[in-house]
This record gives C-alpha cells, structure tokens and sequence, in this order.
C-alpha cells in the first residue's frame, strides 16, 4: 500500500476559493484522501498491541486486494466514514481522545475493511472481526447482524465476492439515494448501518424503516433535481465528490440539523429536509465544507496556534479563524446557489431573501477573517472568496430584502457582542 504527495494546481486552488471550483479539481481532493487514509491505516497497523495476527491477516489481504483491483480499492478505501474511523482510532492510539470501546476493537476495524476489500474485488480472505452494534460493519456493503455479545471477535471468511460471519443471524444492506440521470445523476449511500457514522452535534439515527426511505428519496431526487437544472457546476462537484449522507436522530420538531466531520470528507449527517429547495441547499452547503477540509488536507490555510475569537453572523458564540473560514465559504456556496434561483419564478421571491441575507453575513465574516490569523495561502483564498462575493453583489435585490439583512446582522452582532463581551475582554 503507497501514498503519494498531492497539490492543487494555481488555477484549481482559485477556482475553489471563488466557491465552486468544478468536478475535475473536487475529484483531486477525493483522489488525495486515498493517501491520507492509507496513511493513518499505516499508522493504527504500526502502534496496534493487540492481537497481531489479526492486524498481520488484514494488512495482508489489503495489499492482496490492491493488486488485484486498484481502482476498485482506491474507491473502497476513500470511503468517507473509514475516513472517520481512522482518524478517530489514531487520535485514540496517540492517546487525545478516550472511548469506552475497547482499544483493539476500534483497531480491529481494520479487519472489516480488509473484508469489504477483498469482498469487492474478489478476493479470498480469512479474518477475525469484532461485534459493534449488534453486528458487523462492512463499509460500503452492509452489516452482518449477529446475537453474540458486544466487542466480541467472530471469523469473517471471504469467498468469491461474499463475505460470510460467524454465527451470521441476518443481513442488512447499505441503500443509495439515486437522483435523476440529469447531469450524469448523482447516487449517494444512505448510511444508517455504519459502526463509525457518529460524531455528529446529534446521534445517529437507526435504521430506518421502508416509508421513512421512501420519503428521504423522494426528497433527495427532487432536491438533485433542482441543483443539476439550475447549478449544473455545482452538480458537477457533487457528483464528483459526495459519497454518503448519515440520517441523524430527530431530537424536537421544530429543528432541520446538519454537519460535516472534518476527516469525513464525501459525507455529511442530517436529518431529513422538510422540502426539496431546504435538500439542495443542505447539499451546497455541507459539500462546501466537506471541499474546505479537502482543501485543508493539502495546504494549511489558517495559523492553527492563533487564540483570536471572531464574530460569525450566523451563531451566537465567537469563533476561531478556523471555524470562521469553514462558515464564511459554505454560506459563500448557500449564496451562489440562491443566486441561481432568482429567476425561478416559483423560488425568487425566497431566493432574493436568502441571498440578501447570506451576502451580508458573508460580507461581515470577511472582515474578521481579513484581520484574522491567515497564512499567505488562507489570504488568497480569502481574496477569491471576496471577489465572488463581490459578484453576487452586482445582482440587485429588493431594497426591502436589503434593509432587513442588514438589519439583522447589525441585530445579531450587538446582541452577539454584549452576549460575549467578558470573554472578549480576557
């Protein structure tokens, strides 16, 4: 298994700090993630003490799999929540974070990864694997649900493309959310099986039942559908770069959730959008985040040691650069796509308040992060997000629209300052 430098070209970095960028420099940050992820599996391969026979058996099979199919691996191994478990479990070997999973059991992960590999491309495999959740995770192919007890290792065989567990009670698959063919369709896993899709500001959800998949399809196509009609370049990157979308638990009725984490890129959590415009804008906007951090894998942009707090219009607590820059470009995209709505006569009149108000919060977030700790790349790529702002504000808005943004923000922020006046002072 090797890894490779990646960099982004001049023209891919300025096109993705204008707010889009395009499928072709999306899939550079996709394609990178292969040698972050080999990286960290590397890394868990090398300070894992536990039973080595089963780490030994995994690597194995994860090197015979990448000769055999290494397209096909490459496309299993950038999985966005294998991502997330190998960034977790290496923080946890490094000693950053604490679980009540057992260590080897995270670190043993692996060997369901090595499973789903060799089931993938047909390779033949003997592995031990650990219960998590009532079952075994497969990522990108499903869970084998078992009635053993939590954490305990189970033989995993692998035989002409099927993978088979000990003591195997039943099979549960991962399902797609498939958009309409329009601008090459876009087909996403709907991950509510995953032993690593947590993370989130809210649990994941269980399994959802038959009605419940319906109503999330239906949602998502219709949402596709707006995007690829109406921002085919936006379409164009996430067919390009997203990979998974985690339903989260629905905490009250009166609340759409959504976020991103930050070594997940491809994938985002959300609880289902009540309509098909709140679907395509949730879509802009985690995207937006999951290409900063792709970003972010390849060229730092902020000064990581920096304690300066910012005022960030859209939330009430201040924020360091870092969370700034992220909230700053995915409303960035939030007022492109709206942007694009404008002259949808069944969305203009929501499109011209939405991108009233997301131009103004935009705008103050610049100024914070135009005095914050930048490196000379997070300067340029701030530039190129003022510069496509300063499109958006040729469109002209309804005065009213205009005022009542303005009016908002100047709103939240005074509220924001007297909120957060103590910390600000220490």
């Amino acid at each position: 298994m090797t890894t490779r430098w990646h960099q982004l070209t001049s023209a891919q970095f300025a096109g993705l700090a204008g707010g889009y960028g395009g499928a072709g420099p999306v899939a550079a940050l996709a394609h990178a993630q292969l040698s972050k992820h080999l990286l960290l599996i590397k890394f868990i391969a090398t300070a894992w003490s536990g039973d080595r026979a089963y780490r030994d058996r995994a690597v194995e099979t994860l090197t015979r799999a990448q000769a055999a199919g290494p397209e096909r691996f490459a496309h299993l191994l950038t999985d966005p929540l294998i991502g997330a478990w190998a960034a977790g479990t290496t923080r946890r070997l490094r000693g950053a974070v604490r679980s009540e999973v057992p260590l080897g059991v995270d670190c043993n992960h692996l060997s369901a990864v090595a499973a789903a590999a060799a089931a993938a491309i047909g390779v033949d495999a003997d592995l031990v694997v650990h219960v998590s959740g009532g079952g075994v995770t497969l990522p990108g192919l499903g869970r084998a649900l078992t009635t053993a007890p939590e954490h305990t290792p189970l033989a995993a065989t692998v035989r002409r493309g099927r993978v088979t567990v000990q003591g195997q009670a039943g099979w549960q698959t991962l399902r797609t959310l498939t958009g309409s063919a329009e601008r090459g369709g876009l087909r996403v896993a709907l991950d509510d099986l995953g032993a690593y899709r947590g993370g989130h500001h809210a649990p994941p959800a269980d399994r959802l039942d038959d009605a419940e998949l319906r109503r999330w399809q239906d949602t998502f196509v219709a949402g596709w559908t707006l995007i690829a009609r109406y921002d085919p370049v936006r379409a164009g990157e996430l067919t390009a770069g997203l990979r998974t979308l985690v339903p989260l638990a629905i905490l009250d009725g009166h609340s759409a959730r959504s976020a991103t984490i930050r070594d997940a890129f491809g994938a985002f959590g959300l609880t289902r959008p009540a309509t098909p415009a709140d679907f395509a804008v949730m879509l802009v906007h985690e995207f937006q985040h999951s290409k900063l951090s792709g970003v972010l894998d390849i060229q730092p942009l902020t000064d990581a040691t920096s304690a300066d707090l910012h005022f960030a219009p859209w939330r009430t607590d201040p924020r360091p650069v870092g969370g700034l820059l992220q909230g700053v470009y995915a409303f960035l995209g939030i007022g492109q796509f709206w942007e694009r709505l404008l002259g949808v006569p069944e969305f203009a009149g929501r499109a011209a308040d939405e991108l009233a108000l997301v131009r103004e919060q935009v705008r103050w977030g610049l100024r914070g992060l135009e005095v914050g700790a930048l490196l000379p790349a997070g300067a340029r790529f701030t530039a190129g997000m003022r510069a496509a702002l300063e499109t958006l504000d040729t469109r002209r808005l309804p005065d009213r629209a205009v005022g009542r943004a303005e009016q908002a923000v100047r709103g939240n922020h005074e509220a924001w300052r007297l909120r957060n006046a103590e910390t600000l002072r220490r």
